[in-house]
């Protein structure tokens, strides 16, 4: 996967943060937890660590 610029999102990450707030909204506290972990594991491998 090539890594995104500032001004293009990515779709895997938005999925990701989508994934929690349905998590959030549903009371799965653990979910929400993996959905967290998942992201920031993306984030290092696909953009070198960054975050919003």
């Amino acid at each position: 996967m090539t890594p995104t610029t500032d001004d293009e999102p990515c779709t895997r990450c938005e999925e990701f943060d989508l994934a929690e707030a349905v998590a959030k909204a549903e009371g799965d506290a653990s979910r929400e937890t993996d959905c967290r972990v998942l992201r920031r594991r993306h984030r290092q491998a696909e953009h070198g660590g960054q975050q919003p």
